[in-house]
């Protein structure tokens, strides 16, 4: 993708469109090429070269996920050997519209059609951030309004990984809520398959972000879709992203540098005045720098910035807000990691979390992961920042990726033509302020004296700006006067204006193309996800 282009990413704004950016039918070729880049790239980290350490990321994460699925007892896909393609996306474990699940289907399409491998990952390092999805409702008068109904007690900003279920009851009467607010609006809506089926996670996991993954994961399953799948919290936690990560703390100094002058960059071209957008800069705190992780302790689930400090041999590690060092670290920029990687693989049993952040997530992801990644329209605009850093720090031309969205709208009724009727009326009522004279219904003689009156004030010449406010405010005055032959027609028009206005709202409602996935047809999802993208109807 070109460097420029992701600003001009918009999402599809009719039922059942799909955005491609290049479209599917050139994955295959862009694949090929990043792998055919990434075989002759030759780079050290800090002791592995990447040519082993891909071998060995691609090696522990797809064994992670055979791990992951065996264990809730979903379908476990057949790997092929490791030099097949490798196709990757994810999300976070949240009930998220059809834009955002139809990259599984694609990921799926994808790798089969190259006869690889497709790889989701469960966000899980990435933050709840409510409890409740919107719901429209029919209202009385037959229009639409949105409802929130609650699936949990909200607990505040918690990373998935880390999120229990809090009022079970409250979470097992969702299905039945969401139905109620939904009434008859969608025919068959998912909610009556997908949430037995989160239901039923309620033994092996407290998580609420696992229940929703394992319940998805599954139905995807029946419908012929078998990704591999892992949270990113394990991935977090294998040797291999260690190594990716001792490499950045080592070389934290010149990441920096890199990471903020490529924001400073992003930040003049699109002429962004936010310090917090797309991200905040990698900061500096006398001899500590933050580096591009979150860590936090079990004990206390607040992600916190990482910050390093060097010193001769050894770097210490800290969370943002703490005052003293959690680990220290035998790793130096002319150091290798091998050691600094073994004491790493000893935080999760200290409950210590170091987890990637969303640009290297997918810096990780697309260099020693995968040989496609494909983005949603946000983490495609994220990436045009992580390209310019790839480049700066790693010395190689970022791989291609794709990027993939839908709207899917719920099919709650539309009146296509409401939103120009509803500006014709306005324009009608406007003209019956400013142009009475052309609509009185009933021309008197009093009537008449007053449109002949603002025929010949508009005739009249004017020389001086006194003499053309005159003419103005005696113009006004006449339409002021004329109003009461127009009232009926207003009234009538107002009437209408009322219920096109209605009408657009509701339409507004209907069109909103962000309702979770569960709210929609079952039917139609199957038909368009699956559909869609080729793949085998369920069974085949």
């Amino acid at each position: 993708m070109s460097l420029m282009s992701t600003h001009r990413l918009r999402a599809p704004s009719d039922d059942g469109a799909l955005l491609a950016v290049p479209p599917l039918g050139e994955a295959a070729p862009v694949t090929a090429g990043n792998v055919e880049r990434l075989g002759r790239w030759d780079y050290d980290f800090q002791g592995r070269r990447s040519s082993r350490l891909r071998g060995q990321v691609r090696s522990q994460v797809l064994k992670g996920a055979r791990d992951y699925l065996t264990r809730l007892g979903l379908d476990v896909p057949a790997h092929a050997d490791s030099s097949v393609p490798l196709v990757v996306t994810g999300h976070q474990p949240e009930l998220y519209h059809p834009g955002v699940w139809v990259k599984n289907f694609a990921v799926a399409a994808l790798a089969q059609h190259q006869r690889g491998i497709g790889l989701n990952f469960i966000v899980d390092n990435d933050l709840h951030k409510s409890s409740a999805i919107r719901v429209p409702q029919k209202s009385v008068d037959g229009g639409l309004q949105v409802q929130r109904v609650e699936y949990d007690q909200w607990t505040g900003d918690l990373p998935f990984e880390d999120l229990n279920v809090k009022d079970e009851g409250l979470f097992e009467s969702f299905g039945t809520r969401v139905r109620a607010v939904l009434t008859d609006s969608v025919a068959d809506p998912l909610i009556d398959t997908f949430w037995p089926l989160v239901l039923k996670r309620r033994e092996q996991t407290r998580r609420l972000g696992l229940r929703f993954a394992a319940a998805r994961r599954e139905l995807e399953g029946s419908w012929g879709v078998h990704n591999a799948e892992i949270p990113l919290s394990a991935v977090c936690e294998t040797e291999g992203f260690l190594w990716f990560a001792s490499h950045l703390l080592a070389d934290l100094p010149r990441f920096q540098t890199v990471h903020n002058e490529a924001l400073a960059r992003y930040r003049a071209r699109y002429q962004i005045r936010s310090r917090h957008h797309p991200v905040p800069a990698l900061s500096r705190q006398d001899e500590w720098r933050e580096a591009p992780f979150w860590v936090w302790r079990g004990s206390e689930p607040r992600r916190r910035s990482l910050f390093v400090r060097q010193l001769p041999r050894t770097m210490e590690l800290r969370a943002g807000g703490e005052d003293q060092p959690f680990l220290e670290l035998p790793l130096a920029p002319d150091r290798d990691a091998c050691c600094a990687v073994e004491q790493l693989l000893n935080l999760p049993a200290q409950r210590i979390r170091l987890r990637t952040r969303a640009l290297t997530t997918t810096m990780f992801a697309r260099l020693l992961l995968g040989d496609l990644f494909v983005h949603g329209i946000g983490g495609a605009k994220y990436d045009e920042l992580g390209d310019e850093i790839i480049r700066g720090f790693f010395a190689i031309e970022p791989p291609d990726y794709l990027t993939l969205s839908m709207t899917l709208w719920l099919g709650l009724g539309l009146d296509p033509a409401g939103a120009e009727r509803l500006a014709s009326l306005n324009r009608s009522l406007r003209d019956l302020t400013y142009n009475p004279d052309r609509h009185v219904a009933e021309l008197t003689p009093e009537t008449q004296a007053l449109v002949a009156a603002k025929q010949a004030a508009i005739a009249s010449s004017v020389a001086s700006h006194q003499e053309r406010l005159a003419r103005f405010q005696e113009i006004r005055r006449l339409n002021e006067s004329l109003q009461v032959g127009v009232n009926p027609i207003r009234d009538q028009l107002q009437a209408e204006q009322a219920r096109m206005v209605a009408v657009v709202g509701r339409n507004v409602v209907a069109r909103n193309r962000e309702y979770a996935f569960v709210l929609h047809s079952e039917r139609r999802l199957h038909e368009v996800l699956v559909g869609s993208m080729g793949l085998p109807a369920s069974g085949e």
